[in-house]
């Protein structure tokens, strides 16, 4: 007999990379059959359509990635604390795929939640945390902040909003502490924090969310590999 799979409300809490209240629901992976086989992943909502910009200023719509599996974060290139162990998830993860065979069928999907940031900024941060900024396999996108807004926080249900370094360093001192360094940040020397989620999506060929993490950074890469790997095969 199937093990009925469930779901786990996690509390995941709004950052400067970690967030202070606010809640997702994540999926914990596949639940095994009595059998072995991974059970199917939950179709859990429809992933939101757009039309933005990404790190080169190409124009990009979400159906030009119907046919692929997409892994989906969000990052801001001034973030001094998630955002530089999201970008080195991304990096870990393609390189876990390629050596799977299975990078070809996976598109990764950044989206930029700080609306003072443009392709330049996405540009200058890739290449500081080890990605080539003209890499196809990654799309780091931006554009209008209600557009962003409308697919980041509508869309993906993933909350995000803007305070003064002195409120960020109030509601979550322990983070603001432990800031992580980032040369762009710096250089833009922004007056405020982005408290934001920093979850990952698994997105199928077809554009449903399979998969929700709390945390890019500390997923297992492992665990997001075999998501792709099911979803790749046709499984579900």
């Amino acid at each position: 007999m199937k093990r009925v799979p469930t779901w786990r409300y996690l509390g995941a809490g709004l950052v400067l990379g970690i967030a202070v209240g606010a809640a997702l629901f994540v999926w914990p992976g596949p639940l095994a059959t009595v059998a072995g086989a991974p059970a199917p992943l939950p179709r859990l909502f429809q992933a939101p359509t757009y039309q933005l910009v990404d790190q080169l200023d190409r124009p990009v719509h979400s159906a030009d990635f119907l046919g692929k599996v997409r892994i989906v974060v969000t990052m801001d290139p001034y973030c001094t604390t998630l955002c530089p162990l999201t970008a080195s998830k991304v990096r870990n993860l393609e390189q876990v795929l390629k050596r799977r065979h299975l990078a070809h069928d996976v598109q990764f999907v950044a989206f930029d939640i700080d609306k003072m940031t443009g392709p330049k900024d996405l540009r200058a941060f890739l290449d500081q945390e080890g990605v080539n900024p003209d890499v196809r396999w990654l799309a780091y996108l931006t554009g209008p902040a209600k557009t962003v807004r409308s697919v980041v926080h509508d869309g993906y249900h993933s909350s995000y909003y803007s305070v003064s370094n002195a409120q960020a360093q109030k509601l979550a001192p322990s983070t603001f502490q432990a800031r992580m360094s980032n040369g762009v940040a710096e250089k833009a020397n922004a007056p405020f924090a982005i408290m934001h989620q920093s979850p990952l999506f698994v997105v199928d060929r077809q554009g449903w969310v399979r998969a929700v993490y709390g945390d890019a950074s500390t997923t297992p890469s492992a665990v997001v590999v075999n998501d792709v790997a099911q979803l790749v095969g046709g499984a579900g």
